[in-house]
């Protein structure tokens, strides 16, 4: 056997060990990973609330409608002039984020309003965060209560989610901080909580939520490894 023969062996049998590797992951590698890297991320599994709300061109969309995407859903207060604009950036580059992966299709960001004031001054303050923001309405969504609907439809929505917003007067409203995962079949698989989180982690774990949890290893040491080997096998 020459020696060419023999180097040739031994890459083969590294990408069938890469390749092993790599089904030996499950959504649990991933999410045990990420625990190690990210602070601010808690996964969860339970049914994630139903919503049947209007968008700023007056037409409806609910969770429901959204079965089979993996959701990105955030709550906030269109009048509020400090953590909702930084939480609006990171949804924005959480945004480009999904598009640099080629998961335009398979994610949809969902932003909800809590605002209990005029349904026609906050539609405005909703369409200035897309433009604002640059924000793509190709899978992004500002939603909003209906004229008719109680003004504390969309506060108690975004409590029954575990985020409270309370309304202090003034155009105050005081509210944490969260971005929520849901799953294609509805489940509610994570909350990212504040805004210190890197927006790097969210994507790879939508990654692997919408492409299988080897979709995300790939990115690791034998997904770099197995293809620089593959490479060398078709150029030799």
């Amino acid at each position: 056997m020459t020696v060419n023969s023999v180097f040739r062996v031994f890459l083969i049998a590294v990408v069938a060990i890469g390749n092993t590797n790599a089904t030996a992951h499950s959504m649990e590698d991933v999410e045990a990973s990420l625990n190690e890297k990210e602070r601010y991320a808690q996964f969860v599994e339970q049914p994630a609330p139903p919503f049947d709300l209007t968008g700023v061109d007056g037409n409806t969309l609910s969770l429901a409608d959204l079965n089979g995407k993996t959701v990105v859903l955030n709550f906030l207060y269109t009048r509020c002039t400090e953590a909702c604009p930084l939480h609006m950036n990171l949804i924005r580059q959480l945004q480009i984020g999904v598009a640099e992966e080629g998961l335009s299709e398979e994610v949809v960001f969902i932003t909800i309003a809590t605002d209990r004031e005029d349904v026609a001054g906050t539609r405005r303050n909703m369409r200035a965060y897309g433009e604002n923001f640059d924000l793509n309405p190709r899978n992004w969504h500002f939603l909003y209560r209906a004229r008719a609907e109680p003004p504390e439809l969309t506060p108690e929505l975004a409590k029954a989610y575990g985020v409270q917003f309370r309304d202090t007067g003034g155009g105050v409203q005081v509210h944490g901080v969260v971005t929520h995962v849901i799953d294609p079949v509805g489940q509610m698989r994570a909350r990212f909580h504040g805004l210190k989180f890197k927006p790097e982690h969210l994507v790879t774990y939508l990654k692997a939520i919408a492409k299988g949890p080897n979709a995300a290893a790939d990115d690791g040491f034998w997904g770099g490894l197995h293809g620089r080997i593959e490479e060398l096998l078709q150029n030799e």
